[in-house]
This record gives structure tokens, C-alpha cells and sequence, in this order.
């Protein structure tokens, strides 16, 4: 029996991008079996031009409220709530894909037999222009998901949740962390160890639209939610195990990379080019301050010997002089 496909829509100010979005999953090759709009408290008109999309396309649609704007993670796990289908694909509601995402996902997902399928991700511009593609070809159509687990860490591989198709089975009830911006990487990286294997599929059929008014690009209190992410990652690292026995060496030197890559640079980077902008009050400092302070110098010739020598660079001379590094970020 072919396995019914939900899709999880959270809707938010996105006035003048959720119409495209929905109507790409609407022309679908293979069409959802049913969609969920959260309507997540905008106050604008998304809602209404998310429905009417929606409707247009025929697509089997409901709608969840919420009782306030909760963010994304909430969200995501109130439409999940609502979902009884095999399989669930988040999409955000600034996103389009491609026409045969759900049908080549879903069956890269069964010819593997897999828990989770996963495609790579093109980066686009508001005139729909290609600018990058996130991921490197793969070279095979399958993992395991502990591969995935440390390509994520490695930046290799995305921690969205968008450009993935799920096993309803895997996500388990309310799998995203709530009250948090930079909500998909610990998630994910709990989803792919529950993983057994993850298919892949080699073209970029996810769109992810470059948006610079999104929350996770903008420096804000919300930026301190980065050494929260490090915090549940090492936690949920530690308690899998993975630094113990004959691959624990590689799991660290992953977890050293994503503790820079992933969290240090983009934090501090955050901060002190809000600081260039004129924004220099105390938030901007404990930003900065934490950064540094998670800088160890005895990493710095780990990274250095492996090949990480422009992260080991940028950690030495944030650790000693904040203003070099802002000036050096200034000229790039």
C-alpha cells in the first residue's frame, strides 16, 4: 500500500510569499494527502492568502490557530499533532519546490527502505535565481543515519527540517523544542540517530529563499538561543553514546567543528556587525562575551592540524581582540 504524505505549513507574516509557496506544493506530481496551515498570530493577511491558495489548488486543507504567536517550533508540532498520515514534510511557508519533490522523495524513501529521505537545497533569491546549492552531490543513495548525524555537525549536510520527508513514526510527538529561534539542528540531529538509514536524492528540489528580514539572520535577544542549540546538542550527544567506543574521536572532532562553525562564529559575527551598525548596548557585549567564552586555546591546535585553519585563525584573534575581528569583519 503507497503511504499517505502530510504536509505541515506554519504560517506567519509571510504575506508576500505564501501563495507561491502553496502553490508549488498544489502542483505537486504526487499531491499531499492532506495539508495543515498553523496559523501562528501574524495579524496580517497570510492566512487568508495561504486558505485561498490552498483551495484553489484543491489540496485537502486544514487549518490549526493557535492561541498566540508561539514561533516556528510550536507550530510545526501542533500541525504534526493534527497529522495521521505515513509520512510528514514541513515545509516553511517562504519556500517552493520543485514539482517532483514529494514524488522522488517518496520513493527514494521506500526503494531504501528508509526512515527518512532527504534532498539538496538550492538557494534562491526573490527572483527566483539559483545562487548556490547548499549540499555537495551525493555520491551514493544511501546513509545510515549516524552519517547524517555527523554531516550535520560537519555543516555537510543542512539540520533543516524542510528539505526532508519523515516516517511519521520517527519524529515521535512534539519533536521540535519550543520557545527557541535556531530550532532544527539538536531535533534533527535526535531524529537521524533514531535513524536507521536516510535516502538521498541528488537534485537540489528544495528552494530556500534567501529572505534577510528572517528572524535567524537578525541580531536579538533571541541570538543567546545559539549557545542554548550547543547546550542540547552536547546533551543529546552525550546521552547517545557516541563519545564512547571506536568512533569517539570523530564524533568529538564533529562536535569541535559545529561548537565553532555552528555556533562561536555566527553568534559573534551576529553581534559585533550589529555593533558596526550603530547597536552597541549590553546585549551586543554578553553576546560577544559568550562567544569568546566558549574558545578553549587547548582546541585551537586540534582544529589547526585538522585543516581547519581558517576557524582556528578567526578563534584566536576573536579570543584576543573583539575590535580586530569586527574590522576584519567589516572589510569582507
Amino acid at each position: 500500500m503507497t503511504p499517505t504524505i502530510g504536509v505541515v505549513v506554519p504560517v506567519y507574516r509571510v504575506e508576500k510569499y505564501i501563495t507561491g509557496c502553496i502553490a508549488s506544493i498544489g502542483a505537486q506530481t504526487v499531491a499531499p494527502d492532506r495539508l495543515i496551515l498553523v496559523d501562528d498570530r501574524g495579524g496580517d493577511a497570510s492566512m487568508e492568502r495561504a486558505l485561498a491558495a490552498a483551495q484553489q489548488a484543491g489540496l485537502p486543507v486544514e487549518v490549526v490557530t493557535q492561541p498566540e504567536n508561539r514561533g516556528l517550533s510550536a507550530a510545526r508540532n501542533a500541525g504534526l499533532a493534527r497529522l495521521d498520515t505515513d509520512l510528514v514534510w514541513f515545509c516553511d511557508s517562504d519556500d517552493t519546490v520543485e514539482l517532483e519533490f514529494l514524488e522522488d522523495m517518496r520513493r527514494a524513501l521506500l526503494e531504501c527502505d528508509a526512515q527518512l529521505a532527504m534532498c539538496r537545497t538550492a538557494r534562491v533569491n526573490e527572483a527566483g535565481e539559483t545562487l548556490s546549492i547548499d549540499e555537495d552531490t551525493f555520491d551514493e543513495p544511501v546513509m545510515s543515519g549516524a552519517e547524517l548525524a555527523r554531516r550535520l555537525l560537519l555543516s555537510e549536510a543542512r539540520g533543516y527540517a524542510c528539505n526532508k520527508l519523515f516516517r511519521r513514526g520517527l519524529l515521535g510527538d512534539a519533536p521540535f523544542p519550543e520557545g527557541h529561534v535556531y530550532e532544527d539542528v539538536a531535533p534533527m540531529l535526535r531524529i537521524a540517530l533514531g535513524a536507521e538509514r536516510v535516502a538521498l536524492v541528488d537534485a537540489p528540489l528544495y528552494r530556500y529563499l534567501i529572505n534577510e528580514t528572517s528572524i535567524s539572520r537578525r541580531f536579538g535577544p533571541h541570538t543567546h538561543d545559539l549557545f542554548v542549540q550547543d547546550d542540547h546538542v552536547q546533551t543529546l550527544l552525550a546521552g547517545a553514546g557516541v563519545f564512547e567506543g571506536s568512533e569517539a574521536d570523530a564524533w568529538r572532532w564533529a562536535h569541535l567543528r559545529f561548537r565553532y562553525d555552528g555556533v562561536v562564529f555566527p553568534a559573534a559575527n551576529m553581534a559585533l556587525r550589529a555593533k558596526l551598525a550603530g547597536e552597541d548596548g549590553a546585549e551586543v557585549a554578553e553576546v560577544v562575551a559568550e562567544s569568546r567564552a566558549l574558545i578553549r586555546w587547548l582546541d585551537l591546535p586540534r582544529l589547526w592540524r585538522g585543516g581547519a585553519h581558517r576557524q582556528t585563525i578567526a578563534a584566536a584573534i576573536l579570543a584576543l581582540s573583539p575590535r580586530l575581528y569586527a574590522q576584519i569583519l567589516h572589510r569582507r
